[in-house]
């Protein structure tokens, strides 16, 4: 995220007077995290108390700041693995999702929805810890990362009812209890369908992570120029035209 501006740094203050009985540990109490809830409400402090609130308990409730020490099931990393590529330029993580191939129908009927959901969640715990102590270009702390989602091998009949149900559950969990932490959404390899697919999220995403989203077909060149844009070549995987030779499960 951006530096505070002058007006934030005037309303911080108030905000984190109206949350002081929250007792948020120094890392949630920072001037970057607080300003999460801020900016995704749009400055409505009320707003944003209500946001911050509910987070904390559904933080509680998952045992989110246990997350690092829980062993995900190995279905899990099997079936729906996500890789960290490492940092751009202003070092923000990068991820690659190679969704497309996740059979998350199997993972779904073996693991159940809950277990599913809460190996993302682990995921989202595992960048927050790799985002610490690191400053962006303006000197500011790290808080957002970027994520390609490969959608090369998706197949119109792993959009179960379940399947839907678990993505836009994802969807809308992330954007009450994550704000401002998504710097781009990039979708690569779209299929036909997947527009479908989209539509049934787009009611759970803020205004401002559809501007984040950026969506490619199967058009390679296009999708490779913008990665190109955005990340250094050493971040990219070779597979995807730059020069990273990290191994990427299930491509």
């Amino acid at each position: 995220m951006a530096a505070p501006n002058l007006h934030e740094l005037e309303i911080l203050g108030e905000f984190r007077a109206n949350v002081k009985d929250l007792n948020l540990n120094e890392l949630l109490n920072s001037d970057m995290e607080l300003l999460r809830w801020i900016r995704a409400r749009d400055y409505n402090l009320d707003q944003a108390e209500l946001m911050l609130r509910k987070h904390m308990k559904w933080r509680e409730e998952i045992g989110y700041d246990q997350l690092a020490f829980w062993d995900m099931p190995k279905l899990c990393e099997d079936l729906m693995p996500e890789t960290m590529l490492g940092f751009d330029d202003d070092n923000c993580p990068v991820l690659v999702s190679p969704s497309g191939k996740w059979d998350m129908k199997k993972t779904l009927e073996v693991v159940g929805s809950e277990t599913a959901l809460l190996s993302r969640w682990k995921i989202a715990k595992t960048i927050e810890e790799a985002m610490k102590g690191k400053l962006t270009s303006e000197g500011v702390p790290v808080t957002q990362y970027s994520v390609i989602t490969d959608l090369q091998g998706l197949t119109i009949s792993q959009g179960t009812i379940a399947v839907l149900q678990a993505v836009s559950d994802c969807a809308q969990i992330f954007e009450a209890n994550f704000p401002e932490s998504s710097k781009y959404l990039i979708v690569i390899n779209a299929p036909w369908f997947f527009a479908t697919f989209y539509k049934c999220l787009k009611p759970f995403l803020s205004e401002k992570t559809k501007a984040k989203t950026h969506i490619y077909g199967k058009c390679r060149k296009e999708w490779t120029e913008f990665l190109g844009s955005k990340f250094p070549p050493h971040v990219i995987p070779r597979l995807y035209g730059g020069s990273n030779n990290i191994e990427i499960p299930l491509l």
